[in-house]
């Protein structure tokens, strides 16, 4: 829909009025009208127009003395004189005064029509076409210049002083408040003469601007801000608008250029600092998002940290470590609790809070939503880490405390606390997305805790089988436990590491799982076994991988559990692997499996003996066992005996899977 050109007729005789309404209306031009002066400027106040035609003679305002205003007030207001007799003394008054041209009663419709035309064409280019180089340049600086290219400082530079040499001042001064709307404004950037005003000066015109509708003009008769010794001849500012509420302040002050700032000064500074509030709020708009943007990329790196161990430790480190690079606090705790579970209770503190702080106000905040039971776990048991940190706490204070209640998505009971004692309101860099993250953390601490708990209901199930395995047979009661002390004995003698003799320890104690299987006629047949029969005693450790296959922390030594009856020349079972092809435990659990099946009785034989055992191990070097590992079983041998080999294992107490 196109915009209706506005135009006003001023004459005290309504017959002129109706006449030149009736000619315009024919060219579709929106026309009001004022019997006088004084209401023409009135109506001025409340609505722009583009064209004015007024009769020169009236009896309050004349014609020329409302060009004189218009042009002063509101000069982008073309203004048409009506006459009842032209002159060149009249046409030149007129220019002067600030009126486009004039016409003379009685004129004609098509001479009304032309005028009319002519002077809003000229109007319109004059309103499209700056009027100097240094109004383009403040023009391109708001409008056209992207802002998210330079820094808000180089920004804010350039424009001061492209308002300083657009609008011929001394000096210029930028305040920004401190938030949209605030009435505290700071001084962020000037140019020129700045000493020109005295800072009382300054910061007076600029809170009169924020108290202004549409800006403040100041000149030497404004002697409650611009006193003589000043020097200040005239002074404007305007706000810095934007939908939020004014963002600051633009200020042109002039000494030497012997004329004031206008009305038309002030409204086009206006206009350029519309502009430039638009471009921050942008700016600012812009760099929240990306801010918001790269937390919330940041919050789902350390959401899939948090995630990537089902380890409670690993977890609870990656937990505290991710915390700490998006919120500052003195306390970071977490309590997990559920049926026959065992309590989880960490907290990471700062290194210099005092013990009885916990036992004060914040425990006082704690029961007010958390078990009494529960809390008493919290602070009084588990693992306590902690950190430096150079912020000055008030440790006698109420301190600020998040509390996050697991027991409302989990079916853990339980919480994870922030608390803060600094004299510092705490802040987050993404305060929107710290509740996000905590519940990531509750999440990923909730199920490491659970999978945990779990796992070691199962390895205890397990491991209760492999002593009922043995159990089965009494002639073979305790094997699992001899093979386990050899293992570690001769993983020792080999200078293994001690994370690998503990994983050989589980898979010893646990390498005969699969007989659970296996029918006990089969197991306590006196007679030899058929072919069938020994063909199901060989699946046993396969059966045994299989069991303990969905146990995290049993892959990494179940390989050995599968593969210790492959022998060295490859033909073992379940897969005829040989060499090197064996996994290295699996070859020591093979020797130390022989030697107790070899020095224990059996239901369908006696024991042969050690010496007979110590002699086979050295025939089969090679061939069933691995040489080297033969050399090192053989070597621990010949200083102790293998009773002495069990009963040190015994006295240490390695005789269970070890959870880690």
């Amino acid at each position: 829909m196109t915009v209706k050109t506005s135009i006003l007729i001023v004459d005290d005789d309504q017959r002129v009025r109706s006449f030149c309404k009736e000619i315009l209306e024919l060219q579709d031009f929106l026309i009001e009208e004022a019997e006088n002066g004084a209401q023409a400027l009135r109506m001025l106040e409340k609505k722009s127009f583009s064209l004015i035609l007024s009769d020169i003679m009236m009896p309050d305002i004349s014609g020329l003395d409302l060009a004189s205003r218009v042009r002063d007030e509101y000069p982008d207001t073309f203004v048409i004189l009506i006459t009842g007799h032209g002159s060149i003394d009249l046409a030149k008054d007129a220019i002067q005064r600030g009126a486009f041209d004039f016409i003379t009663k009685p004129f004609k419709m098509e001479e009304l029509n032309q005028t009319v035309v002519r002077a809003l064409e000229v109007r319109e280019k004059q309103l499209s076409v700056l009027p100097s180089p240094e109004l383009k340049d403040l023009y391109d600086l708001t409008v056209n210049i992207d802002i998210s290219k330079q820094s808000i400082q180089a920004y804010l530079d350039n424009l001061v002083s492209s308002l300083k040499n657009t609008f011929r001042g001394d000096s210029s001064r930028i305040y920004l408040s401190e938030e949209p709307g605030g009435a505290s404004l700071l001084r962020n950037t000037g140019s020129g003469k700045e000493e020109l005003l005295s800072e009382d000066i300054w910061e007076l015109s600029s809170r009169a601007t924020l108290e202004s509708k549409g800006g403040y003009l100041a000149d030497e008769n404004t002697k409650h801000l611009l006193s003589e010794s000043s020097g200040v001849f005239s002074l404007m500012a305007v706000p810095i608008p934007s939908p939020e509420g004014n963002l600051g302040v633009c200020m042109v002050a002039r000494l030497r250029i012997p004329a004031p700032f206008t009305t038309r000064d002030l409204k086009l500074m206006g206009l350029f600092s519309a502009q430039a509030g638009n471009q921050l709020t942008n700016y600012s708009m812009a760099s929240y998002l990306r801010e918001q943007t790269d937390n919330l990329e940041q919050v789902n790196i350390l959401a899939a940290e948090f995630t990537s161990s089902l380890d409670t430790s690993k977890v609870l480190t990656s937990i505290s470590r991710g915390l700490k690079a998006m919120v500052e606090f003195d306390l970071f705790g977490i309590f997990l609790s559920g049926k026959d579970m065992i309590p989880l209770s960490y907290m990471l503190v700062r290194s210099d809070l005092p013990d009885e702080v916990l036992n004060t106000n914040f425990r006082s905040i704690l029961e007010k939503t958390q078990n009494s039971s529960d809390i008493r776990l919290f602070l009084d048991s588990g693992i306590r880490d902690s950190f430096a940190s150079a912020k000055i706490a008030d440790w006698k204070s109420i301190p600020v405390v998040d509390i996050l209640d697991l027991g409302e998505f989990s079916s853990f009971r339980g919480m994870i606390v922030l608390a803060s004692w600094t004299k510092e309101k705490r802040t987050a860099k993404a305060p929107s997305y710290i509740p996000i993250l905590i519940r990531h953390a509750a999440a990923a601490v909730s199920n490491a805790y659970l999978f945990e708990t779990s796992e070691r209901n199962y390895i205890q199930a397990i491991s209760a089988l492999a002593s009922a395995v043995d159990a089965k047979d009494p002639y073979t009661h305790n094997h699992s436990r001899n093979v386990a002390a050899y293992c570690t004995r001769i993983a020792a003698q080999m200078k293994l590491p001690s994370r690998e003799i503990s994983l050989l320890n589980n898979a010893a104690l646990l390498h005969d799982i699969g007989k659970i299987g296996i029918p006990e006629t089969i197991l306590n047949k006196e007679s030899s076994l058929s072919q069938e029969e020994y063909h199901i005693i060989k699946t046993h450790p396969e059966v045994g991988y299989n069991i303990l296959q969905p146990v995290t922390a049993f892959k990494s030594f179940i390989k050995a559990v599968r593969y210790h009856h492959e022998r060295y020349d490859g033909k073992g079972y379940p897969t005829g692997l040989s060499g090197e092809h064996i996994p290295f435990s699996a070859r020591i659990l093979a020797v130390a499996d022989c030697f107790d099946a070899m020095t224990s009785d059996r239901v369908y034989r006696k024991s042969p003996g050690v010496d007979f055992a110590i002699e086979e191990i050295g025939k089969n070097s090679g061939t069933q066992f691995d040489p080297e590992i033969c050399d090192a079983f053989l070597s621990v041998l010949e200083k102790t005996s293998h009773e002495a080999i069990v009963s040190d294992y015994i006295s240490m107490g390695s005789n269970q899977v070890i959870f880690s």
